[in-house]
């Protein structure tokens, strides 16, 4: 996972190491997002190149715009005028002046996901560069910043003035064309919106790779930012991708617990509670020690199953070992983990196969049981597999659903550990190649706190043309509420009660429901490749294949480039 200093730069090094990525092309992707055609969603992308002359375009637009860049270096801000970006150096460079009053957020920044400013009613266009270094540089000098000091780019909605870009170049090296086709032809599923008290912020998608009604199966989404308004909670629930979405059921579950004590709902709706989180104390990835130190810290630094190994298997895994408590026979992973961007891109390229056909291959499916396609999946390794070693060997614990791409997911996998009898617990998450992203892992090993669960039913839900559809959504009865433009939406209110629990409340969306997708795909069906992925593990076969040929073009490229 780590990659020598004198390592050469590729714009796909994203996908074989998570070093923050310094390339031109990142930063282009980051500053694309600046003359992004942003309406109700970030979503909404146009194409960028990656050619000098358009660069140099987007960036005389960006500083005749009334768009504002904002250095952070530790606590320390400035603006940055007069933006100019040095391909062949790799930097970035302006004039620094004071940041304005009304670019100035009431409250810190981080502290908070909607900003609101000083005297200005206007939306406000922003970009914010956070940096490694802590200095602070004159105002009035010239300064040239490294793109390798660069940590992470923002950038705000001109609407809301929050933030809805928040680009880690750690995760974000992915040569431009590649991101934005997967942004704009995305595979998912419903956004959801919550409201915290003041503006409704992204959390995550609804029922994800549910592509038809006989998959179906309740999911439980972890709401971290709502806040109620006069006794009420709100949702917004929002289809902003080519396919057609099918809400069966809602349900707001509130969990009281201690302060102390962190609550998560396992894929069953139990309730798990985490007070003592143990990191790893070793790491391996496929058998290969990659770290003397706790690893897979929450720092959006994810491992990504993409290591090079001699061997022609395409899944890849990573062992996480924990020290074990004496007599403990019970214990609870909590994983921070989030489908991968490449996975969308890769099944999209698997779909293309079917040119003409894919409207009939997708009707068929219709038709397909919750096992049969749950089989394919697995011998796929399209979910992440939990597993538990034991003196008798590997013991499979649990199968992590998709989750999406879009937003990390906070999950719990309850284990007995019973059969384990050495000092160490060890863990084994494996999947197909690229498919998954873990940002964090840790153990619990106290005992699991009864906590009791309040269930809501959705008090009003009014659609985006004002119709109430409230009973649609109250009961898992497959009258479906339906979403089949890009732009529908739908808010839904909770009532609450007035009463406050002693200690915190976590709250969590219970929904089910699937979607189809609408492709239109051209050319004559390759019924000859597709049937290779009848057999076990040909998926994941296909995305390695796919990255691999990805970075042979990556090396005629460079090497055309050095003979011209």
């Amino acid at each position: 996972m780590k990659s020598s200093a004198n390592q050469k730069f590729r714009p796909l090094f994203f996908f074989v190491n998570n070093k923050k990525v310094t390339s031109f092309l990142s930063m282009l992707l980051a500053l694309s997002f600046l003359s992004l055609i942003i309406g109700c969603s970030y979503y909404n992308v146009r194409s960028v190149t990656s050619s000098s002359e358009t660069m140099s375009n987007q960036i005389n637009e960006f500083n005749k715009t009334k768009n504002y860049a904002i250095i952070h270096s530790g606590q320390n801000t400035w603006h940055l005028k007069n933006l100019i970006l040095n391909e062949d150096n790799k930097t970035i460079s302006g004039t620094v002046d004071i940041v304005v009053p009304n670019h100035i957020p009431l409250k810190p920044r981080d502290s908070k996901r909607v900003h609101r400013y000083n005297s200005q009613k206007t939306p406000l266009n922003e970009i914010h560069f956070y940096l490694n270094t802590i200095n602070v540089p004159e105002y009035g000098s010239q300064i040239t910043i490294p793109f390798s000091e660069i940590v992470s780019i923002s950038v705000n909605d001109k609407n809301t003035g929050r933030s809805i870009a928040n680009a880690f170049l750690g995760t974000i090296g992915v040569i431009a064309g590649i991101f934005i086709i997967v942004l704009a032809t995305k595979s998912s599923c419903p956004f959801i919106y919550v409201k915290n008290g003041e503006e409704f912020i992204f959390t995550g998608e609804l029922y994800p790779g549910i592509l038809t009604a006989n998959q179906q199966r309740d999911d439980y989404l972890l709401l971290p930012h709502l806040n109620e308004v006069n006794n009420e909670y709100s949702i917004k629930i929002t289809n902003e991708l080519k396919e057609i979405q099918y809400t069966d059921f809602i349900q707001l579950l509130e969990v009281n617990h201690p302060d102390n004590v962190k609550v998560l709902l396992d894929k069953n709706g139990h309730t798990q509670t985490f007070s003592n989180i143990n990191s790893p104390v070793n790491v391996l990835v496929d058998h290969l020690n990659i770290d003397n130190t706790p690893a897979l810290a929450k720092d959006n630094n994810s491992y990504l199953f993409n290591s090079k190994i001699n061997t022609t298997s395409s899944i890849r895994n990573i062992e996480l070992e924990f020290n074990k408590p004496k007599h403990s026979e019970k214990a609870k992973l909590f994983l921070t983990v989030k489908n991968s961007m490449w996975l969308d891109y890769v099944f999209g390229k698997f779909n293309e196969q079917f040119g003409t056909y894919y409207a009939q291959f997708q009707k068929d499916q219709q038709e397909s049981t919750k096992e049969k396609s749950n089989q394919w999946m697995n011998a796929q390794n399209i979910p992440l597999s939990v597993y538990l070693k034991t003196n008798s060997g590997w013991e499979l614990v649990d199968t992590i659903n998709t989750v999406g791409p879009m937003a990390s997911r906070d999950i719990a996998i309850p284990i007995d550990i019973s059969s384990v009898l050495e000092e160490q617990v060890v863990i084994k998450l494996e999947t197909g190649f690229m498919f998954w992203e873990v940002d964090y892992a840790g153990i619990d090993f106290t005992e699991n706190l009864v906590l009791d669960v309040n269930y809501i039913n959705p008090d009003e839900a009014i659609d985006g043309h004002n119709n109430n559809v409230t009973k649609l959504l109250s009961a898992a009865d497959q009258n479906y509420f339906v979403q089949p433009n890009i732009g529908d939406e739908v808010v839904v209110n909770f009532k609450i009660s007035d009463s406050k629990p002693d200690g915190n409340r976590t709250f969590f969306l219970k929904n089910r429901g699937y979607y189809n997708y609408i492709r239109n795909y051209d050319g004559v069906p390759n019924f000859k490749k597709l049937r290779l992925f009848k057999e076990a593990g040909a998926f994941t076969d296909f995305s390695k294949y796919e990255y691999e040929a990805l970075m042979d073009y990556e090396n005629q490229f460079d090497l055309a480039s050095n003979n011209k």
